[in-house]
């Protein structure tokens, strides 16, 4: 995938592209922004930016030996580093292997590049160390960290790096991507797009985890009351998130459909549930709709803080099928 691919960030790559046409790229950048929104990619294709070696034509070509051992994570002077598994750390050993590697002389690059994914993992041990590389950085490297707040890494980090931000995708960007890029129909695209909180990467997840399946019984669970019947016993704190946000798009469809008195097809995110929604509208009034989403939101809130999920969501089934 090329710079031609990303969508929705064209400040950032327009920027990206100046400063290598102008011989004035930075020796570490911070792409921040959320999860999902082209941050990696954008990353990859700079580094195929710094080193392509085509003479003619738009760059990066995606064609020349170094685009193509870029794009295949092969080549030999630009290194990723990320969390060996979800939940884990970089630590200083890790780094140490970067610093040491960054004082070396390219192979083959113009440029070698460092993109450090999920930056945030970073330990303070391990941000310290990188310091003295970014106080005294070499002229033939590029250090990317790519991070989804500023406040993930040390001020000091922050104030020796160009920040770039990144930012959440609309809904008919998301939905060509994932129709042009992925090949999903119309339908399933857009659906997908509304519930992706402007993340293609969430969209593709979404798609992949029998999410519609699981949709459709929490959907028919909320309308028939019978949701909350489930003890809940042994769930994984990504599938109550996932709960939470059908919850919560299910009820803003209500609100806004009430809101709308009839005129709402294209603002709701269950648009294929529309006469369900029309009437669950006409059922509910807007303060228990505004109480609902509050306590939604707020269980939410409590996920962050290493609840117990099935207190959780049996206080939240309380608050609910109280209304």
């Amino acid at each position: 995938m090329s710079f031609r691919d990303i969508k929705g960030q064209d400040s950032a790559v327009n920027f990206l592209k100046r400063a290598v046409e102008n011989d004035r790229a930075a020796h570490a950048y911070i792409f921040t922004g959320p999860a999902g929104v082209g941050k990696s990619l954008t990353a990859v294709n700079f580094a195929k930016l710094l080193n392509c070696s085509s003479e003619s034509g738009e760059k990066p070509c995606d064609e020349c030996s170094s685009c193509r051992k870029i794009g295949a994570s092969n080549h030999p002077d630009v290194f990723l580093l990320k969390p060996e598994k979800e939940g884990s750390s970089i630590g200083i050993g890790r780094v140490r292997e970067v610093i040491k590697n960054i004082g070396l002389k390219p192979y083959e690059a113009k440029k070698k590049v460092y993109i450090i994914d999920g930056a945030a993992s970073l330990t303070e041990e391990a941000q310290n160390a990188l310091l003295k590389t970014l106080e005294e950085p070499p002229s033939d490297s590029v250090i990317i960290f790519i991070a989804e707040s500023i406040g993930d890494l040390f001020p000091t980090i922050e104030s020796r790096s160009q920040v770039l931000k990144f930012y959440p995708l609309k809904v008919d960007d998301i939905s060509l991507v994932l129709r042009k890029v992925y090949k999903l129909d119309a339908d399933r695209a857009l659906f997908l797009s509304r519930l992706a909180n402007g993340s293609p990467a969430l969209a593709l997840k979404l798609n992949e985890e029998k999410f519609f399946e699981r949709r459709s019984a929490v959907l028919k669970g909320l309308v028939d009351g019978s949701f909350f019947d489930s003890d809940f016993e042994g769930l994984t704190r990504p599938i109550v998130r996932s709960y939470l946000d059908m919850m919560l798009a299910w009820y803003r469809d209500i609100l806004i459909a009430k809101a709308a008195a009839g005129h709402c097809g294209l603002l709701l995110v269950n648009a294929d549930k529309s006469d369900i929604i029309e009437k669950e509208a006409g059922r509910l009034d807007f303060r228990i709709l505004d109480d609902i989403i509050r306590q939604i939101m707020l269980t939410g809130s409590f996920l962050e803080q290493n609840v117990n999920l099935k207190l959780a969501m049996s206080v939240l089934g309380a608050n609910i099928c109280t209304k």
